[in-house]
């Protein structure tokens, strides 16, 4: 089937080869490792756990016997005999997976809708007809979150604060149908034989840890929306977090810093193992193939644990990894990766007829406000205020869905850098699954706790100094993160006084302002320190005690979110994700501008030009990495009984 748009080929490539090799990798990556949760299990009687872990045992058997009666004709050596121990992140993960609780499935799903599951008043049949109501007003007015049991932040295990307090720091929501929602892809992907799984593997970016995290994210949706499972790379040093001072942990996997594990336990979208599991079941188990000899390659000098690995075995393997998968070379800046809402030609189709749509037509948006209704079943109205200049759609089409492994590289070289917000970087047919990933994303892919519960700490230690500086009349603190550093745009880099004098206005003079920066000099801020009274992390490490200071940035972040007012800096994604964060938060507390998706406390200190850009709605534009933009949380949680009625029908 040919799924050619303009002049790209089947993978949304240009005429040039879609497949790249290399024995080295390029570029500079990160890494992780991970659990492995896999399977589904209703244990609804004895007979049927009986008969469950037969046909397990069946599956094994039948595993063991294609393997040891496969003919290789590859000419390397036979893997050598896989070693009984592992690296201690390997292990934990082994130990997660097969506890008797998660015994290789997700938690035992309800078929159909939960009687806890959130009720919608927004339905598909009644969408169309909300799209031609008066303004943006009437729709959101059936605000139901109200309806949605409010996560919860329990910090006993790290050292407090209290429930209540810790409770500032939420703003994901816990929506128990939204558990259950799978990708159409899902599956025909993991519904096979253990040899026959398709997997996502990838390269995480080179840049520093925002950057770092703009890409992982980008690559779970990757993998939620194609029904892959996603193989996390080994632990290794990330760029600007190796601070090893009293023999603390410098070498890092993302489950190190977000709860990846409750993620695949809570999500049946969801399926992730650790690199050295990937290696062993398919590497060493010559399932894996060289792209140009077409030759089973083993993993190189059959190793399997990459845990603690420098930069040059790190290229070893990402050229091991390029060598055995398809590259899906899917450039952020020239296409939109775009998913159909069936597997079915007929949706590729719809899809590769949208740009032509939306370039001929004017920008889809109620007169009023300007915005575009997020349940229209139509989407060329979301794909007008996505696109952002792009001129094609990469569809994820029957081919590319017909590799067993598709890889995602980090090539700077070959703008080959998922350097994009996941929401500027999938675009769905279906709106419901658009929103069921941004939700997906704020409710899941947060900082784990002992982040939130650090920082927690260290609000609760700003309010209560506010509180005596003001004779118990205010808590609220404002903020601001300077980047300072190694930052390449040197336009941001103004002085101290040009700082206040681009921020005065909007604070009061003599209040508390927490300054999150990468600034050692803090003699720096003695202008401000004039007018202002200015805490920094550094004021609080009696409540980081045994905290792992590679985290101190992240404590930052969260912290600075929950100044009532806020300055930030232009491209920068440290300020980009704090702004997220303060839209997540705005939606939850209905604060004012949250049904446009605007931040009206929230400024830029510099460039001056962009001061108020967070006080409009902005479609997508080009270089994402510069702000957050209002689509990440802007009215995301409708659909959800939309959604959860198609799930109980497909069951």
């Amino acid at each position: 089937m040919s799924n050619k748009i303009s002049k790209k080929n089947s993978l949304g490539n240009d005429n040039s080869s879609s497949i790249v090799f290399r024995k080295k990798g390029a570029g500079t990556g990160l890494n992780e490792m991970f659990i492995a949760v896999f399977g589904v299990a209703f244990l609804l009687s004895l007979s049927l756990n009986i008969m469950h872990m037969m046909g397990m045992d069946a599956a094994i058997v039948e595993e063991k016997t294609m393997m040891n009666g496969s003919n290789n004709n590859n000419k390397m050596l036979k893997p050598q005999q896989l070693p009984s121990d592992g690296s201690a992140v390997h292990q934990a993960i082994k130990e997660f997976t097969s506890s008797s609780s998660r015994m290789g499935n997700k938690e035992p799903k309800i078929q159909g809708v939960s009687q806890t599951a959130v009720k919608d008043n927004t339905a598909v049949g009644t969408s169309k007809q909300n799209s031609k109501e008066e303004g943006e007003e009437a729709s959101e007015d059936r605000d139901n979150s109200h309806l949605m049991k409010l996560a919860t932040l329990d910090c006993k295990a790290h050292g407090g604060p209290s429930l209540e307090a810790a409770q500032e720091m939420v703003y994901w929501q816990d929506i128990p149908s939204d558990s259950n929602y799978v990708s159409p892809f899902y599956k025909s992907n993991q519904q096979r034989a253990p040899q026959q799984t398709k997997y996502l593997t990838f390269e995480p970016d080179g840049g520093g840890w925002n950057n770092i995290r703009m890409a992982m994210e980008s690559t779970i949706g990757l993998a939620v929306a194609m029904g892959r499972t996603l193989v996390m790379p080994p632990q290794k040093k990330m760029y600007l977090l190796g601070r090893t001072e009293k023999g603390q942990q410098s070498h890092f996997s993302f489950v190190d810093f977000f709860p990846i594990e409750e993620m695949a336990k809570d999500n049946k979208a969801f399926n992730v193992v650790s690199m050295k599991d990937y290696l062993e079941t398919q590497g060493m188990k010559g399932n894996l193939v060289n792209k140009i000899t077409g030759k089973v390659e083993f993993p190189p000098g059959n190793r399997t644990d990459w845990d603690g690995i420098n930069q040059e075995d790190y290229d070893t393997l990402r050229g091991y990894l390029r060598n055995v998968s398809i590259t899906a070379r899917w450039q952020p800046g020239s296409c939109l990766p775009a998913f159909p809402s069936s597997g079915k030609h007929e949706d590729i189709e719809v899809l590769q007829g949208l740009v032509a749509r939306a370039n001929s037509h004017k920008p889809i948006t109620n007169n009023k406000t300007g915005l575009f209704h997020v349940d229209d079943p139509d989407p060329l109205s979301r794909l007008q205020d996505t696109l952002a200049g792009r001129k094609d759609l990469c569809v994820y089409n029957e081919k590319l869905q017909n590799e067993q492994v598709v890889h995602f590289q980090m090539n700077h070289k070959e703008q080959l850098r998922l350097l994009v917000h996941f929401y500027a970087f999938l675009f769905f047919e279906d709106w419901k699954e658009d929103l069921w990933m941004k939700r997906f994303v704020r409710d899941h892919l947060h900082y784990k706790d002992e982040i939130q519960c650090a920082a927690a700490r260290v609000v609760e230690k700003i309010r209560e100094h506010v509180k005596k500086k003001t004779g118990g009349k205010s808590s609220e603190y404002d903020s601001f993160h300077i980047r300072r550093g190694d930052f390449q745009f040197k336009e941001t880099r103004i002085s101290a006084e040009e700082i206040y004098e681009n921020s005065k206005d909007e604070l009061t003079h003599g209040s508390t302002i927490f300054i999150a920066t990468d600034e050692r000099d803090k003699k720096f801020f003695d202008p401000l320190r004039k007018h202002y009274d200015l805490l920094f992390l550094d004021d609080f490490m009696n409540d980081l005690k045994g905290v792992n200071s590679n985290y101190f940035g992240m404590i930052d972040q969260l912290v600075a979110s929950r100044g009532k007012i806020f300055f930030g800096c232009w491209f920068s994604t440290f300020t980009g994700y704090i702004n997220r964060i303060r839209g997540y938060h705005s939606v939850k507390d209905k604060q004012p501008g949250y049904k446009s998706g605007t931040l009206p406390t929230t400024y830029y200190y510099a460039t001056i030009s962009r001061k108020f850009e967070m006080h409009k709605y902005a479609p997508l534009r080009g270089g994402y990495f510069n702000r957050e933009f209002p689509t990440s949380w802007r009215d995301i949680d409708k659909g959800i009984k939309a959604l959860a009625e198609r799930f109980e029908k497909e069951s």
